[in-house]
């Protein structure tokens, strides 16, 4: 829309027809709401419609259809995407379905032109356009429209021979914005985002959004890909600004792909999987920049496209298990809890570890979802040992920065725990140091509800973090774990075994349990014995096993507990 002092006017693009027409359609709109362009031929308009953006098109069908290049299917084909009046000059009405069929909003004989009737049919067509072919958030063009311009835009560029570039935009941490200051927080910042990269294309270029918060912009008539780059410098330090909503500062940063047409690639499809390809590496180059595709990018980039597709649809077909480590009292070998550890179960791939699939899920923003299914997965387990009628052990479950930052996590733990008719002292949560100084402020507030609740709170890979003392203590915890990389190496480097004493007498002055993880000799448990360290989990006693086969293992470590704890008396006596 051209805008007229501080007016929007609705541009129209006329196609054929003669002075006579061209001075009724211009009688019968208002000029205070419509600007009309004409064109005579079918083959200037394709050339104007790939520079320029009109709201809507009037064609005399009539005059059009005997003139040079006409094509119905072609022309009504190729701008599906803009609302379409087509105007006859006698009602034919096999002709006017054949003309809605291929895509006109609306057919129209002439005589009718002086009435209301074009002004009714331009704008109902442009406001079901709008709904159908636009984002309601942001008012850019949806995946639709964008796939439109971008096979128009190729065609011309094949016409023309000249360059186009798609620039796949991501947005660098805008799910911890969304999660820490709220979706309607969220929602603005997309807004702003939009508009900023309008600012920095032509007219005639497209920012379009695909949904969350990927953009793409199509830059169309490129002489050099120096021009695709100075485009994407000028997003990034635009979209890097802080963004004020009412008392909030967001900031976030765009991790650009580009890909170009014909260097890269000669279809939509293709160019927009190898900008995505390129985005990812842009994210993996710390984010807040650009990377052109490069063809060695190609086959670990769309592996890693596939598997986040992959991983989506995962979580919806719940194609997820837990397996549970015993966490153990190492005074008597008795199981006092277990860690639930999830795992995938592809398909094709089969079992998917979780370092192979945790950093793709934080990446796309799907921990929240996967941590709630982990939540009912754990809740389900213990529900069905209470059946069997066994004495069931607590289970921790970890929770992911992003699962942390809603500001509606106690309700999601709470709905799992008492949609299953479970006591919260069943659960415990792991956080890691990172998730929770993220804003200590905020971590306390979230900690207090759930301790308040009875729910354990445990901090996991304690020592790997940059946890402020003064924090830690005002923090509402029942546990610290100590990072298995601190017990690695505890028996024959001085620096792990000190950082190892020093976490235990910490916790233990804060009044915490300290548990010990990734316990694998015999050497480390002596020195965890030795230095008070009263509870342990690792490969030593058990590797993580199926929900099935814990109890046989929990009976195995508390016999041979039991066992020890006899011949320790023996000795004594």
């Amino acid at each position: 829309m051209a805008c007229q002092g501080n007016v929007s006017l609705i541009e129209i693009l006329f196609i054929g027809g003669d002075d006579d027409a061209e001075t009724a359609v211009r009688n019968a709109l208002d000029p205070e709401a419509f600007e009309v362009s004409r064109v005579l031929t079918v083959a200037e308009a394709n050339d104007l419609l790939s520079n320029e953006r009109f709201d809507a098109l009037i064609i005399d069908f009539d005059d059009a259809s005997s003139g040079p290049g006409f094509d119905l299917a072609q022309l009504l084909g190729l701008f599906l995407f803009v609302p379409t009046v087509a105007l006859m000059d006698q009602f034919a009405s096999e002709m006017a379905v054949q003309l809605v069929q291929f895509g006109a909003q609306d057919t129209l004989v002439k005589a009718e032109i002086g009435n209301e009737r074009l002004a009714v049919a331009l704008q109902c067509g442009i406001g079901r356009a709008q709904m159908a072919h636009f984002d309601s958030l942001t008012g850019l063009p949806n995946r639709a429209l964008l796939f439109d311009r971008l096979s128009h835009a190729i065609n011309q560029s094949r016409r023309y021979e000249n360059e186009l570039a798609v620039l796949f935009i991501d947005l660098d941490r805008f799910k911890f914005v969304n999660d820490t200051m709220g979706h309607e927080v969220g929602d603005m910042v997309l807004k702003t985002v939009a508009s900023r990269i309008r600012e920095c294309l032509r007219d005639s270029d497209t920012v379009a959004r695909l949904g969350g918060d990927e953009f793409i912009a199509l830059v169309t008539n490129l002489d050099t890909a120096v021009s695709a780059a100075t485009v994407a410098d000028k997003i990034v330090e635009k979209v890097s600004q802080p963004i004020i909503v009412g008392s909030n500062i967001a900031t976030v940063s765009p991790s650009i792909g580009i890909a170009l047409f014909p260097e890269d690639g000669e279809e939509a499809d293709e160019l927009m999987r190898l900008s995505d390809a390129a985005m990812y590496q842009s994210k993996n180059a710390g984010g807040q920049n650009y990377q052109f595709y490069r063809p060695d990018l190609n086959t670990a980039a769309l592996r890693r496209i596939g598997l986040g597709v992959a991983l989506q649809r995962a979580i919806h077909n719940k194609e997820f298990t837990l397996y549970y480590q015993p966490q153990v009292d190492l005074r008597d070998g008795r199981v006092v809890g277990l860690e639930a550890l999830v795992r995938w179960h592809h398909p094709e791939r089969g079992l998917i570890l979780p370092d192979q699939f945790i950093p793709l899920a934080e990446e796309l923003g799907l921990m929240t979802p996967l941590g709630d299914l982990i939540l009912d997965l754990a809740c389900t387990q213990i529900t069905s040992w209470q059946e069997q009628g066994l004495p069931v052990a607590r289970v921790a479950v970890n929770l992911s920065a992003q699962q942390f930052n809603q500001n509606d996590l106690l309700e999601h733990v709470e709905c799992s725990i008492k949609g299953h008719g479970l006591t919260t002292d069943l659960l415990e949560v792991e956080l890691t140091e990172s998730s929770i100084m993220q804003d200590p402020e905020f971590a306390a507030r979230v900690l207090g509800r759930l301790s308040a609740a009875g729910v354990r709170v445990t901090i996991d890979d304690f020592g790997t973090g940059y946890s402020s003392l003064a924090y830690l203590k005002r923090f509402p915890l029942d546990a610290l774990k100590i990072d298995r990389s601190f017990v690695r190496d505890v028996t024959h480097d001085p620096s792990d075994g000190a950082i190892v004493r020093t976490i235990i007498a910490l916790a233990q002055h804060l009044g915490l349990d300290v548990v010990a993880e990734g316990v694998e000799t015999l050497g480390q448990l002596e020195f965890l014995r030795a230095n008070q360290c009263r509870y342990a989990q690792g490969f030593l006693f058990s590797p993580p096993v199926a929900g099935d086969e814990i109890y046989t293992v929990i009976d195995r470590l508390e016999r041979e507990g039991t066992a020890q704890k006899t011949d320790e008396m023996r000795l004594e006596a």
